[in-house]
């Protein structure tokens, strides 16, 4: 299958109510907030960690996943002796008999070829595996990328809770510990990415890549549903395709909260503010390089272009242009 032609642009808005949307492990695992403006802020490393928790959720065979191209390179696996792989040791998984009689640049292509081939992380996010000594690394820089720092739409006020851990604190304690951890009452992130049609040639990265993408965007946030995690819901999905070279830029800075209360960090609902999309149609109509938009949108979400209310694929019609909706 031919690698995508055109460039896109991510912009994904979801919920993280009672939950703690990504922890710093350097800061007690509180949820990350910028110091300054009080906004909470998602790593990349966290957004492609659900896309790629996702594949492997919705297909547990491994062998299926190399077969039908979804395995997941950027996963834990173990040696023989049980200690956690290296990036030598995971390069090595895909070493099959066609590799194993070449040598430097050459046995580096054809392992790139294998990685590209079985796993849709490689193709999509790229790639750095180092493949022991005297070996060229294998570094390949993928066509998806988000920003570093993902932030919500308004500020936030960390909470630290307590509970009843599951078993005693020491061997003569008499009742239970208690546990703590730290959550956010609730957050509206808005992730921006960009999809490099240049970089697709190298990895292979395909039309269908791109659809499997948006789906694990989707419904890997909704699917969310450990202990820290649970309270994610995917809110809205705009995918904006330019001509290639091309790109609008910033979207996460072109949509604004409004309606919400004056002090923000009480937001406990969707059902209390509303996000304006005015300034971003206004960017998508007058970019004559767009080629088209898809979207999907929760119906708990309200938008509006300027004053007026309505679904987002209804505003982007009434701005006269080319829109489909994403089928999730």
């Amino acid at each position: 299958m031919s690698s995508i032609e055109n460039r896109y642009e991510i912009l994904f808005l979801y919920e993280a109510k009672d939950c703690n949307p990504n922890g710093d492990p350097l800061d007690e695992n509180r949820p990350r907030t910028d110091p300054e403006t009080g906004v909470a802020t998602v790593t990349d490393v966290r957004i492609k960690r659900t896309v790629r928790d996702f594949f492997l959720a919705i297909e547990p065979d491994v062998e299926k996943r190399i077969e039908g191209g979804t395995e997941i390179l950027i996963r834990d696996t173990f040696k023989q002796d049980g200690f956690l792989s290296q990036g030598k040791d995971r390069a090595e998984n895909f070493i099959d008999e066609a590799i194993k009689g070449k040598k430097g640049l050459e046995k580096l292509q054809a392992l790139q070829d294998a990685i590209m081939k079985g796993c849709i992380d490689a193709r999509l996010f790229g790639c750095a595996l180092p493949m022991g000594k005297n070996e060229p690394s294998l570094k390949v820089t993928g066509p998806v990328q988000f920003m570093p720092f993902n932030r919500s739409l308004h500020r936030v006020a960390p909470q630290m809770v307590q509970q009843t851990a599951a078993f005693a604190g020491s061997a003569t304690a008499s009742q239970k510990s208690f546990a703590e951890r730290w959550l956010l009452p609730y957050a509206l992130i808005a992730a921006y990415g960009v999809v490099n049609e240049n970089a697709a040639r190298t990895t292979g990265m395909s039309p269908k890549d791109l659809n499997r993408l948006l789906d694990a965007l989707w419904r890997g946030t909704a699917e969310l549903n450990t202990h820290s995690k649970m309270g994610h819901d995917p809110m809205l999905l705009l995918v904006v395709e330019s001509q290639a070279g091309h790109k609008i830029g910033a979207l996460q800075r072109r949509v604004k909260m409004t309606d919400q209360p004056e002090e923000e960090t009480a937001i406990r609902d969707s059902s209390q503010f509303c996000i304006d999309l005015s300034e971003l149609l206004d960017a998508i109509a007058q970019n004559d390089k767009v080629v088209s938009t898809k979207a999907r949108q929760s119906t708990r979400l309200r938008v509006k272009d300027g004053v007026h209310e309505a679904g987002v694929i209804d505003l982007l019609k009434e701005r006269s242009l080319a829109v489909e909706s994403l089928e999730i």
